[in-house]
Formats: C-alpha cells, structure tokens, sequence
C-alpha cells in the first residue's frame, strides 16, 4: 500500500488531497481524498465531571495532551497560530490527524496506513523558506498517541508553488498546453500570509516574490473580532471568528445574530487595502505578466480586485482554497510518472 499526501498546513485550517494505491499500481492515480480541518490546538483540560464529558479525540504528543481541530474550538484557551514558530512545532501532530483523518475517509484501519509506504509534499510560507529544513527535520520520525510516524519521502517546497504546480499540471499529471513557459503572478492569500509568487517563463523569479506578513483574511477577522467585543462583549478566539466569516452570524443567547452587513464592510475594506498593496509593489510586473493566479481562502474575498484586469488573464481555481494542498500532491504524482 502506497499514500501520496499533498498537505498545506495553514495558520487557518489544514487541507488535504490524497490517493491510496496498491503496490501494483503502475498508473499514476488521481487524487480520491480531498479533506479539511481546521488549524486549532489546544491542552487537553481535566474537567471536574471527568468522563461525564464528550468523546473528543485527544493526542498525546511530546509529553502533552491536546486537542486537534473542531474539538479543540470549543476550548477557551485555543493556541494562536499565526508564527512560524507554531507551524514548525505542531506541523507533526496536525499531520497525524491528516493522515488519521485519510484513514477514516478511506475505510482503512490507521495502522494500515501507518505501515504503508507514504509520501508527503508540504509548503512552508515563502518568507521562511530557508526553514523548510527544520520543518522537513520535525516530519521525519515522531510519536503521537503511541504511533510513531514517519515518512518514506517529504519534500517541502513554498507555500504558492503548489498553486503553481495546480495551474500548469493537470489530474493525469501531465503539463497544461504551454503554462509551463508562462509568466505569471502567484497570489495566495492564505490565513496569516498573502505569499506571491512572480514566475518569469515558468521559473519562479526571486526578484518578483514576496510575502506580505499578517496580510491574509486574519486582518478581516480582526476587524469583526474588534466589532463583537465592541457591541456585544464577545472576546473570541481567531479561530472561531473565522468561523463566524463563513456562516454570516454569532449565536447569541439561543438566536442567530446577522452580522452579514458588518462583515460585507470588512471584507469590501479588506480587498481595497489588499489592491493598494499588489499595485504597489507588482503593478509593472502585473502589466507585462500572461496571468494572474488567485488561490487560497482568501480568493472568495476577491471581486474587486479580480474586476481590475480581463475576465481572461485572472485565473481563479475550483476550491481555491485546497490549491496549493492540490498541486503539492499533482507535483508528487508528476514526480513519479517521470521516475
């Protein structure tokens, strides 16, 4: 048995896109597992009811004992997610959960999967690329809840390459026509980061790529954050509030408070201040490039950047969301075709 993982661990949620095969496999096989949760972790409290409480999954990891995901937004004391420092440390134990989280999708018993051979392609924001080591060295050999893990390939590239790689390869894991030679822009408006990527005849081009720090949808969560603490006392975690983005309301004393008009507000300001920063600094690249890729979370929070140029030379992916999750596993699949 034979895993092919495409992983983006995002300081937002985690997204997955998966085969499992069978050793005697020799076509390159398309994805058939495509999951997210969110990037939430938390200790793992002992309440004073003991067992009385619910069944939530708990891991235990470097002699601690968490919560993952959903489970773990319903903790008061969530971690914050938004520094390096958190990726590279709990990037083992949210990868755990992915390749558990394969497990139950597929049907299979985890320890299966652990024994089968697995390959893992991940990114790394673009401004801490000259980390991937220390990320690459916390994935090789680790213990959760007893398992050890390891991998028998990682290959760590930059956040936004994996939209890359979704663009110009297609589900057969062939080159798209002649994307590969185009020059394009590469924006991937995650959670914490907006990592772009200037690409000059299908080379990624150092002197056109950046990231903008702090600069992803966490800034409208901010702003709605600020909102509830302000009219209604609510103090959230970032993690729930961005839960409250997608659903358009907070439960509020039993009923359904609509916050569609505030949040519309800040989205709209958001996307503005967003165009400010690309034309900038990518305006002259922008002016001679053949695309602009929009991808990530942040993509559904677009319009009014996306109406500045030609319907034809933005490109935004299905599922914007999982592109990078989705090209990381296409370049895994492309990289053993041509082995």
């Amino acid at each position: 048995m034979i895993v092919n993982i495409g992983l983006d661990v995002g300081f937002g949620d985690v997204k997955i896109v998966a085969n499992v095969i069978n050793n005697e496999a020799s076509e390159v096989s398309a994805a058939d597992v495509t999951l997210k949760y969110p990037t939430a972790v938390a200790y793992a409290k002992t309440g004073i009811i003991g067992d009385l409480g619910g069944d939530g999954e708990e891991y235990n990891f470097n002699g601690r004992t968490y919560l993952v995901g959903e489970t773990a937004l319903q903790c008061q004391d969530l971690f914050s997610t938004r520094d390096i420092e958190f990726l590279i440390t709990y990037s083992p134990l949210l990868t755990y959960k992915a390749i558990k989280d394969v497990a139950a999708a597929k049907n299979i018993s985890l320890s299966d999967l652990l024994s089968a051979q697995k390959h893992l392609c991940l990114g790394i924001p673009l401004a801490y690329y000259n980390r991937r080591h220390e990320l690459e060295n916390s994935l090789s050999n680790y213990t959760v809840c007893g398992d050890i893990m390891s991998f028998d390939a990682i290959d760590v590239r930059a956040q936004s390459q994996g939209v890359l790689f979704d663009y110009m390869i297609d589900e057969c894991s062939q080159p798209v026509g002649n994307r590969i030679d185009e020059t394009a822009l590469v924006i991937d408006i995650g959670f914490n980061t907006v990592d772009i990527l200037g690409v000059v005849a299908g080379r990624p081009s150092k002197e056109w790529s950046g990231m903008i720090e702090h600069g992803g949808i966490c800034r409208i969560c901010d702003d709605l954050k600020n909102y509830l603490q302000t009219e209604f006392s609510f103090n959230l975690s970032e993690q729930v509030v961005k839960d409250i983005i997608c659903n358009g309301y907070v439960n509020l004393y039993g009923s359904k408070k609509d916050l569609s008009t505030p949040i519309r507000s800040f989205k709209e300001a958001y996307c503005d201040w967003l165009i400010q920063e690309i034309n900038s600094r990518w305006d002259k690249f922008l002016k001679r490039a053949d695309r602009l890729i929009i991808a990530g979370g942040g993509a559904y929070y677009t319009d009014n950047l996306q109406e500045r140029y030609p319907s034809d030379f933005v490109i935004i992916p299905d599922m914007p969301e999982f592109g990078n999750a989705r090209g990381f596993f296409k370049y895994l699949m492309a990289d053993k075709g041509n082995a």
